[in-house]
């Protein structure tokens, strides 16, 4: 991930840190493709609440400055890379950096769907990965 991309994360964690807990939004900003679901907002207040702020202060940074791209060329199995078409947190730009660097990766795009696609499109992305272990299933492609 280039290194504007991960300083941009560093410092919306930090002002999402900064916020005051009863400020704290949930659905992480840029989760969904637009304003999470109503469906799924009891979910993630229930979620939120029950995080340590310094858990996530320690996972958020980990993700945001985690650079293992170095690993990506060694993957040596079946690779299937399903992004949500309208994912902020994660561009389609990072899943075509992924799909040119991991050998032989498919990469499959939700249409409509953000960060968060098995929540906006669960019929869509259990078709990829059903496609995907089919292809990849001997005797059942």
């Amino acid at each position: 991930m280039p290194a504007d991309e991960v300083a941009a994360r560093v410092e919306g964690v930090r002002q999402l840190l900064a916020a005051p807990a009863e400020a704290f939004d949930p659905s992480l900003l840029g989760l969904f493709a637009g304003e999470p679901p109503a469906e799924f907002v009891p979910l993630l207040e229930e979620i939120a609440a029950d995080v340590r702020a310094e858990s996530l202060e320690t996972q958020l940074f980990l993700m945001a400055e985690a650079d293992q791209r170095d690993l990506l060329p060694r993957i040596a199995v079946p690779t299937s890379l399903i992004w949500g078409e309208l994912d902020v947190r994660s561009p389609l730009t990072v899943a075509r950096q992924f799909q040119e660097t991991i050998p032989d990766a498919e990469l499959v795009v939700i249409p409509g769907a953000g960060h968060v696609s098995q929540l906006e499109r669960p019929e869509q992305l259990n078709d990829a990965v059903r496609n995907f272990c089919r292809a990849h299933s001997p005797g059942l492609a």
